[in-house]
């Protein structure tokens, strides 16, 4: 007359990816119509029945980090976060995706950059890095950086504009140029060509900067190869590093016209080459966007004996604007300890009296003055005792 009969399946329980649904037992009549759960016997009600399920696609969303400190310790300055689209991808796997996931699904951007404002100071110099020395080994040049003022409205003080160039040095004249073996020849006379490498190093077999090395010397890295005898054709070497560390520069290569007589190499005038057919020698370049440090005169020490701290404003900027994209490896402490003189134990009190209820001249006599008590108590006995 009345049995048990599964219900239809619940809701998933996940709105996106895979989730689980629930089957439920109900008490049905012989015609299939749902009564109280009285009419069937309790004992042989079936134990509910789970099932995996699969829910819609999971929807993008954008997630942010926390602000970080103001860029500023005074003035306006401005705080940032990251804010990067993240999407679950499948049960317990709930990972960052393309940007673009969100801008498609037209999700609002929370914003990555906020003004904060810090007490308020004055027009302060910043100043940049200090560039690569450009001397030669074993000649002086000048460094230069670039200092600008915080404020464009209020001008600093130009009395104590930090120095925008200092003398320096250029590296020790033993580096040496040293060069691999020659490679396998490319083809024949005329397009043939064999490689090595050419590296600037120092006595001990480190490899240093090229720009350490003289470059009037340096050797070759190209040569032409493939017969014995070669007529003069146009040969051009590796590009040489972009003349600029950041934005927009120009780069340059050797080009030369060569031959080979007699199995050796010749480096002929270039009115043996066809100019026509000669290589480019220079060509501009671009580095990455031109992001710097700067940094605001360190603060007054927070402390006035002892061991204390100061601090300076850290800035990337690129031209005027205030960015994200500087090398955090390379960025300036923003924070150091300042050690000074000792802080005293007990200020001097020039003016101190003995107390009239202490005998300090016999605390004199046996030598009380180190403890703590007399040295108050007895401080002008005590003070004329050090001062002999």
């Amino acid at each position: 007359m009345y049995r048990w009969k599964l219900s239809s399946q619940e809701p998933c329980s996940m709105t996106c990816s895979i989730g689980v649904s629930k089957s439920l037992a109900m008490c049905v009549r012989f015609d299939g119509i749902e009564v109280d759960d009285v009419y069937c016997d309790a004992l042989t009600r079936p134990e509910p029945v789970h099932d995996f399920c699969i829910g819609r696609e999971c929807q993008p969303r954008w997630e942010a980090s926390s602000w970080s400190e103001c860029s500023r310790t005074c003035g306006e300055g401005f705080q940032f976060r990251l804010v990067r689209c993240w999407k679950m991808l499948a049960p317990g796997l709930d990972s960052s995706v393309y940007s673009d996931l969100c801008i498609e699904a037209q999700l609002e951007h929370p914003p990555e950059r906020r003004a904060c404002k810090s007490p308020t100071c004055g027009p302060q110099w910043e100043v940049a890095e200090w560039s690569e020395c450009p001397a030669k080994c074993g000649r002086r040049g000048l460094v230069t950086r670039e200092v600008r003022c915080s404020d464009e409205t209020h001008a600093c003080d130009e009395a104590t504009c930090p120095a925008s160039t200092k003398n320096c040095t250029g590296p020790p004249c033993e580096r040496q140029w040293t060069a691999s073996e020659w490679g396998p020849c490319s083809g024949i006379c005329g397009h043939g060509k064999t490689v090595r490498h050419v590296y600037c190093k120092t006595p001990e077999g480190r490899v240093v900067p090229e720009s350490q090395c003289s470059p009037e010397n340096k050797p070759l890295a190209i040569h032409p190869c493939g017969d014995n005898e070669c007529p003069p054709h146009w040969l051009a070497q590796d590009w040489e590093r972009c003349n600029t560390t950041c934005g927009r520069g120009v780069k340059r290569r050797i080009v030369l016209c060569v031959g080979i007589t007699g199995g050796k190499v010749q480096i002929n005038e270039d009115e043996e080459c066809d100019s026509s057919k000669r290589a480019v020698d220079e060509d501009t370049c671009f580095e990455r966007p031109c992001f710097k440090w700067y940094t605001t005169p360190w603060s007054e020490c927070t402390k006035t004996c002892g061991v204390g701290v100061r601090m300076r404003d850290v800035k990337c900027y690129q031209g005027r604007e205030l960015v994200r994209g500087c090398d955090p490896l390379t960025k300036p402490v923003n924070k150091q300890t300042c050690a000074l003189q000792p802080c005293p134990t007990e200020p001097p009190d020039e003016n101190c009296q003995d107390r009239p209820t202490t005998n300090c001249s016999l605390a004199l006599k046996v030598n009380l003055c180190s403890h703590w008590y007399y040295s108050k108590a007895c401080c002008h006995s005590c003070r004329n005792l050090r001062a002999s």
